[in-house]
């Protein structure tokens, strides 16, 4: 890991700056850019970091390996709250507000959803399938979505443990689910390589797109939901790409390809930098991009700061960005800009690999 931060390029920024844009794509610099090093912090989870969730500015949800849903503080890097409960690994992780109550959902490998309280240990809701669950999903009022490995979704009242919608397709072992803001409707990926759209009041199939050549594992919403995109397994530069959908023509848009193994996550930034619309991508081969999805380029390329793979990310309205995977890894990101190109500083960073290997 040592090496990763060891090789600083000699050119200033401003020559950095003007190679990104002439060569997105091969551009990769350490969290050294600023001759700052990140700070090394001691793990706060003993296991992969499967999923994040944000709360607000400055907060994180963690769900993890470790059996374990946690709080985070962004800044310091601290856990504010951890809840227990789970027996298998937490796959999935949302923070839900209710009637002024603030609630977390989370999904594990225990064939269980719950919902916890901000302010108790134990759990005030169990909702049940017949595999792992490997989705959840906030939806407008005092309503949940959870899909599962069952091939079934299910759409629960917070108040009740039986569902008051549920939707089984053969083969459809759902990977992934998101909202589009302002609607009722809820997009879906699935290992069955499809991405679905559906009418959360009915869970009627509004759109399945046609199918793609990997394994579909994630997908999210831009904030004025125009875009979606949806992230591809695959190896050694098969597959491994990020597919934008126009929601409003329900069509495909853009690939974004770029990554070589497995996209585990790509979500859209709201940012000031650029009036170009940004996409921030993970995976498997260790690596962290952003993407202009308006010419489908790579604008930033950077190694992942724990030298480990990748399984999720998100970023905040200032800037501020969250990386998470596998050795217990999550790093803070700043995104900063110079004359209307995007780049990355690493702020802090904790992992059990960086435990094991002292930071030169």
């Amino acid at each position: 890991m040592g090496s990763a931060y060891s090789a600083v390029s000699t050119a200033d920024d401003t020559d950095l700056l003007a190679r990104a844009v002439k060569h997105p794509p091969t551009v990769c610099r350490s969290a050294t850019f600023h001759g700052k090093l990140p700070i090394i912090r001691n793990p706060v989870h003993t296991d992969t970091i499967n999923s994040i969730g944000p709360v607000r500015p400055g907060m994180i949800l963690t769900a993890s390996s470790d059996t374990t849903v946690g709080l985070i503080n962004v800044d310091t890097g601290e856990m504010v709250t951890r809840w227990r409960g789970h027996t298998k690994s937490v796959t999935k992780v949302a923070y839900k507000l209710s009637q002024t109550k603030h609630f977390v959902l989370s999904g594990s490998r225990d064939h269980t959803a719950k919902l916890w309280a901000f302010n108790s240990d134990e759990p005030k809701q169990t909702y049940q399938h017949d595999g792992p669950v490997t989705a959840v999903c906030n939806l407008l009022d005092n309503q949940i979505a959870t899909g599962s490995r069952d091939t079934f979704v299910r759409i629960f009242d917070v108040e009740s443990t039986k569902p008051l919608l549920e939707k089984s397709i053969n083969r459809n072992l759902v990977t992934h689910l998101a909202r589009i803001p302002n609607t009722q409707l809820l997009v879906q990926t699935s290992e069955d390589r499809i991405t679905r759209i559906y009418d959360s009041s009915s869970l009627e199939i509004v759109k399945e797109f046609p199918i793609k050549s990997h394994i579909q594992y994630h997908c999210s919403l831009s904030n004025d939901g125009r875009f979606c995109a949806t992230t591809s397994g695959g190896t050694n530069g098969d597959g491994c790409d990020i597919t934008i959908y126009d929601m409003r023509q329900q069509k495909q848009y853009a690939t974004l390809k770029g990554h070589s193994e497995t996209v585990r996550c790509a979500v859209f930034l709201p940012q000031t930098i650029t009036c170009k619309k940004l996409l921030l991508s993970c995976g498997d081969d260790k690596s962290i991009r952003l993407w202009s999805v308006d010419d489908s380029r790579c604008q930033w390329y950077e190694a992942s700061p724990t030298g480990t793979a990748l399984t999720s990310c998100y970023g905040f309205g200032d800037g501020n960005i969250v990386i998470a995977g596998h050795d217990a890894a999550f790093a803070h990101m700043k995104m900063n800009g110079r004359a209307g190109v995007p780049f990355l500083h690493t702020m802090s960073l904790q992992s059990m690999e960086s435990e094991r290997t002292p930071f030169h």
